[in-house]
């Protein structure tokens, strides 16, 4: 009997038309229909002539479905090593840790309350599945299969409850971060899950590589792929982002941009320069942007100041077992949702929420530009390093801004 065919969940369901031939999609009609500005979500700068762009360069581009069913993650994953890993418990666990925090509990992506909330379970998936397409297009060993795609698969295995919006008031109360989650659970020093340090051993995995690749210190010839800027984990994670904050979303495929990423010539640089301008945008807009500031600004506060019963532990637990255990800070989170949804989150009547927004301290809110060097000579995956770059910094920001009559504004759009 022959093998069954490994299931490709990037591959296209049929064969892309010529790109004379193809039809303007629905965004791109929208786009020129509505003049020189696109109406975002979180007023984004994008434009018709932005739009048409992507159009150009990811033509060709196959559906990409954000959200994996069983059957296919169980097809697409042929070393067993990642097929035992995904059935462990710690990699369970992520289907209940939501991809952006508190603010997947109060947007629907696209604005579409039938669209699948995002998971970390999902995402680490589709790095997973990067990983694999980076192995194949590089025709690399089925021993660097085995570490790479580990690292993928359990890069964010460490994550809590509510992702990055608890995580700081973790950090602060009982230095515990995702990080540090991350390489218990890959050492078997935590009783989360002890299976995943066994299978690496067992399937003979070093758990120091692994950790030194998600650590940015390993010497291995293909770390960049998880390590640089233009990685697997930021290429799935900005794509998988971008669904949220446009409503009709203009496809940067994955599995292209990685395929750009290993090609190099002039039309992959072209697609990697539109996807950094990309991730400028979303961090400076979405991620930066006053709407999820707010959100996570509010949720830490009443933990702060509402939850003395809040322990190391909890960060072990599901956001379901979170609820369960807190359901003070599940009440403020639905009473909160239904004010933003309302109202917008400067406009908020519950005296607690009030309170927080009027607060006149500032708070210290990171900032990250991200900047291109075209003049960089690129001739590998590792040299994208010196071809994209950031800048970390930050900026004081009050709550209470959100109050201005331009924010008021900014925030009721986006249930219009």
């Amino acid at each position: 009997m022959s093998a069954k065919p490994q299931l490709d969940l990037f591959a296209s369901q049929a064969k892309a038309k010529p790109a004379a031939l193809q039809k303007e999609s629905a965004a791109l009609k929208e786009a020129k229909n509505a003049g020189p500005e696109i109406g975002d979500l979180f007023d984004t700068n994008f434009n018709a002539d932005d739009i048409a762009e992507w159009e150009l360069l990811f033509r060709d581009a196959p559906q990409y479905n954000y959200h994996f069913k069983r059957s296919q993650i169980a097809s697409a994953f042929d070393r067993p090593l990642h097929k035992k890993l995904i059935a462990s418990h710690a990699f369970e666990r992520l289907r209940e840790i939501s991809f952006l925090g508190a603010i997947d509990y109060l947007f629907h992506p696209n604005g579409r309350p039938a669209n699948i909330r995002h998971s970390r379970y999902d995402h680490t998936i589709g790095v997973a599945l990067l990983s694999q397409q980076y192995c194949r297009l590089m025709g690399l060993s089925d021993a660097d299969r085995d570490l790479l795609g580990a690292a993928a698969l359990l890069h964010d295995i460490g994550h809590g409850p509510f992702s990055h919006t608890l995580e700081p008031e973790f950090a602060r109360r009982f230095n515990r971060n995702h990080h540090q989650l991350t390489n218990q659970i890959i050492t078997g020093e935590v009783e989360l899950d002890l299976s995943v340090n066994h299978l690496l051993v067992k399937h003979g995995v070093d758990p120091d590589e692994v950790i030194a690749l998600l650590s940015k210190k390993s010497t291995h010839p293909h770390a960049s792929l998880l390590s640089g800027p233009v990685n697997i984990d930021t290429l799935e994670g900005i794509s998988r982002t971008k669904t949220y904050v446009h409503p009709n979303y203009v496809h940067c495929h994955p599995r292209l941009l990685l395929e750009a990423a290993v090609k190099l010539d002039d039309e992959s640089l072209k697609r990697l320069d539109k996807f950094w301008q990309l991730k400028e945008d979303i961090y400076r807009n979405f991620i930066f942007g006053p709407m999820c500031f707010a959100t996570d600004h509010l949720c830490r506060e009443f933990v702060i100041n509402n939850a003395p019963d809040f322990a190391t532990d909890d960060f072990l637990l599901t956001e379901k077992a979170f609820l369960q255990r807190h359901p003070a800070f599940k009440k403020f989170l639905f009473s909160l949702k239904n004010r933003i949804e309302l109202d917008g989150v400067a406009d908020v009547i519950d005296p607690e929420i009030s309170a927080a927004l009027m607060d006149p301290n500032a708070t210290t809110v990171p900032k990250r530009e991200f900047h291109i060097n075209t003049d960089v000579d690129v001739q590998s995956f590792a040299d994208l390093g010196k071809r994209y770059y950031e800048e970390k910094n930050s900026f004081l920001r009050r709550v209470g801004n959100l109050t201005d009559p331009a924010q008021q504004a900014a925030a009721a759009s986006l249930f219009d």
